[in-house]
């Protein structure tokens, strides 16, 4: 059965335009890019996929020129369906496994702009980056791209029946949440925490109601991810990725200093696998900068990042953190064991970002002050510093020193377990309601 995902929407809305150009689906494998496709194509008379890492045979037809009517006559051989634009949906799928084939989706756009065409791949972003030598001139302004990620929570509500509990997430008056409904999305939330938002996690939980088994799905996904390692990188090796990739896990939220993270390996080798991890979606920097001026990434410091993981269910199951002790959790501290809550708060404004632009995610410190903002974002034409914090109005040194230096910064949020609220200049906002910031 189908998820509904919020890109749904933008899909349809892409479908319908006049002057559109072929669509490039990124994201981590698995996160349900190749489901969206498929459900976008009950909106066409006829619909077209190919694999080209199955379909090695069809690798020889892009090369050389790139005569898009030859290219189309071959794969209507292979699939057996007439190809007829504007009314047939054309997904490749896996196109990183022939990279001239990527480079066609400017002639495609070009050729036959009334071709619905959209492409995807499990490891795109190695290829587009240059990966093994194969770097492409990618056909800027002749393709879109559009980004995806596993759920977000207001996704896995929907996806688990509690449409009614979403919508009035969505809908209601922010000062007047009521306070059994309140409780009835923090416990959803702690659900939402250890299921994660992997499509085939949240599945299988909607399918058994069991906790063992989803987390039976997270160790098949990692472990599919791990023996990716060695596609990742020519001159790193897996086991070097590997040992980043369980330094990553244990230190989620922590500065890190590349000089030091691990021992025997170079801030340089560090710092090139964690953006060889980054490249694949499991892992997203989360960068400091002086978050002075907009756009925020402009004040960008090139020490001490900080690192998420891409689910937290995933990551609570390869932890083995007890899910009874979160299930039952009441205080803040006991939700957010391992900065699990920290780490959703970043993956949920990641998630509710414009899927047209890869996101990126800022914090800011004070070396030798003791301060930190565990977040940093633009909303509108504001700089606004997001804590993720315990409740308590006493605990908000950093958040009022940051307000009183910088101008941009008219007021703060902060993410706990209370209900909606607002005192002095800084809004409150429940663990479960980050995707109402960001549409405020």
């Amino acid at each position: 059965m189908y998820i509904a995902r919020e890109i749904d929407h933008v899909l349809k809305e892409w479908a319908k335009e006049t002057n559109r150009k072929p669509l490039l689906l990124r994201g981590v494998r698995q996160c349900g890019k190749t489901s969206a496709v498929r459900h976008l194509s009950e909106q066409f008379d006829s619909y077209v996929e190919i694999n080209l890492e199955r379909l090695i045979s069809l690798h020889d037809v892009f090369s050389g020129d790139l005569n898009i009517s030859k290219i189309l006559q071959r794969i209507e051989l292979e699939s057996g369906v007439r190809i007829v634009p504007g009314q047939t949906l054309l997904f490749i799928d896996e196109i990183q496994a022939c990279p001239r084939a990527i480079v066609s989706l400017r002639y495609f756009y070009e050729q036959i702009p009334e071709l619905h065409v959209v492409a995807a791949g499990s490891l795109l972003e190695f290829v587009l980056s240059g990966k093994k030598g194969q770097r492409i001139s990618f056909p800027v302004g002749r393709i879109r791209s559009m980004y995806l990620y596993p759920l977000s929570f207001r996704e896995f509500l929907k996806g688990t029946g509690q449409r009614l509990l979403c919508d009035y997430l969505d809908d209601s008056d922010l000062s007047e949440m009521d306070p059994s409904v309140h409780e009835k999305l923090i416990e959803q939330y702690k659900v939402f925490l250890l299921v994660g938002g992997m499509p085939e996690a949240v599945s299988v939980y909607m399918q058994t109601n069991s906790l063992l088994e989803v987390q039976q799905i997270h160790r098949d996904i990692l472990a599919n991810f791990r023996d990716d390692f060695a596609k990742y990188s020519e001159t790193i090796s897996s086991d070097i990725i590997e040992k980043v990739f369980d330094f990553s896990l244990h230190n989620v939220c922590s500065q890190i200093k590349a000089t030091s993270a691990i021992k025997g390996i170079s801030a340089y080798i560090f710092e090139e696998t964690v953006t060889l991890l980054s490249r694949a979606g499991l892992v997203y920097p989360v960068l400091a900068s002086s978050c002075d001026t907009l756009p925020i990434g402009s004040g960008e410091k090139l020490t001490n990042m900080k690192l998420i993981f891409f689910d937290t269910g995933i990551y609570l199951t390869e932890l083995k953190l007890a899910m009874g002790d979160l299930l039952s959790a009441k205080l803040f501290d006991e939700i957010n064991k391992g900065d699990v809550a920290e780490m959703q708060t970043g993956l949920e404004l990641i998630k509710y970002s414009s899927p047209y632009e890869a996101s990126h995610l800022y914090y800011w410190y004070r070396s030798g002050a003791n301060a930190e903002i565990d977040y940093v974002i633009q909303i509108r034409e504001n700089i606004v510093p997001v804590e993720v914090k315990a409740s308590g109005k006493g605990s908000m040194q950093s958040m009022y020193s940051f307000l009183e230096r910088q101008p941009l910064s008219n007021y703060g949020i902060r993410i706990c377990l209370e209900n909606f609220s607002e005192y002095n200049n800084v809004k409150v906002y429940p663990l479960y309601a980050v995707g109402r910031i960001m549409s405020e």
